[in-house]
């Protein structure tokens, strides 16, 4: 019966999450880009380039590889992503947090029986949670990317 609720409740979230997307097809969200700010352009031909932005125009993007700068147009660039590393700090902090309170209810739901005859071992669960808090620190501190422009699919013609 707890299985059919959780599928239900994450059934009622899946539109939620389509929703909560911003329009992402509109080039002048590229606008919104910093000079020097770390950005990976997808070509068409799937060839990725990263390094730091410098401009945009109608036309074009242009960033910096390496010492020189490489200029993508419009209609070449399938996708722009920004590297977001803005909130390192507080994800390294919620990943330890959720890690610790996940193996910490694991560890005293597994142990809670065998405590009351003295067989516990509350150092264990300790342990774990320490070693979950770490873990999930470290997948915290991976910076993350967010995606600014995604070029809108082209419809394929039925060939005559």
């Amino acid at each position: 019966m707890m299985r059919v609720i959780v599928t239900t409740f994450l059934l009622l979230l899946v539109p939620g999450f389509g929703l909560a997307q911003s329009p992402q097809h509109n080039w002048d969200n590229l606008k919104q880009l910093q000079p020097g700010q770390k950005i990976e352009v997808v070509d068409t031909s799937m060839k990725s380039l990263r390094g730091p932005f410098v401009s945009v125009s109608e036309e074009a993007i242009t960033l910096r590889v390496g010492k020189s700068q490489e200029s993508i147009e419009r209609a070449k660039v399938v996708r722009v992503s920004v590297r977001d590393t803005s909130h390192r700090t507080r994800n390294m902090l919620l990943g330890a947090a959720i890690a610790r309170g996940a193996a910490l209810t694991v560890g005293l739901l597994a142990n809670g029986p065998a405590s009351n005859e003295g067989n516990g071992c509350a150092g264990c669960v300790a342990g774990l949670a320490a070693a979950a808090a770490g873990g999930g620190a470290g997948l915290g501190a991976i910076p993350g990317s967010r995606t600014v422009y995604r070029a809108e699919k082209q419809r394929s013609r039925p060939q005559p």
